[in-house]
């Protein structure tokens, strides 16, 4: 993981947390579903339901700013995420690192594709239900004073 210093600094990091409205979306597809059968208390107690996807983000691709009603483990299999959370700040993910994501609205964040390459992205998804959302769009935040010096 590397911070927002290098070769992503306060361009690249308002880039990232405010792409423009033509960004490419990202691309989901479920890979699998499942029930849990056996508590796992560290994700919640509510946790019931799995749900695992290949997340594609075309270059200057963005999943949108979202937040999860469940926790989630990510991996990058290719490509560099920037993880750009609703206090902007910002973490870049190289293929081979993975993230834990917490859950509700105080989390939410936003991931883009600054690279030239396709961003590929394994997700797993700890559900209180088979009927939670995956995700929540959400409003970017207001840009704060620090990245506008």
């Amino acid at each position: 993981m590397v911070e927002a210093d290098g070769p992503h600094r306060r361009a690249d990091a308002l880039r990232a947390a405010f792409p423009p409205p033509q960004a490419p979306a990202a691309r989901h597809v479920p890979l699998a579903r499942g029930i849990l059968r056996d508590a796992l208390p560290d994700l919640g107690e509510d946790v019931t339901f799995v749900t695992v996807r290949k997340i594609v983000l075309p270059p200057g691709g963005t999943t949108g700013w979202h937040y999860h009603p469940g926790r989630l483990l990510v991996v990058v299999d290719q490509g560099v995420l920037t993880h750009t959370h609703a206090d902007l700040a910002v973490e870049t993910l190289t293929a081979g690192n993975c993230l834990v994501e917490a859950r509700g609205a105080e989390h939410a964040h936003i991931g883009t594709n600054l690279g030239d390459t396709p961003l590929v992205l394994h997700a797993i998804y700890f559900q209180p239900s088979p009927e939670s959302p995956l995700a929540v769009q959400v409003a970017a935040p207001v840009a704060s004073d620090r990245l506008a010096e």
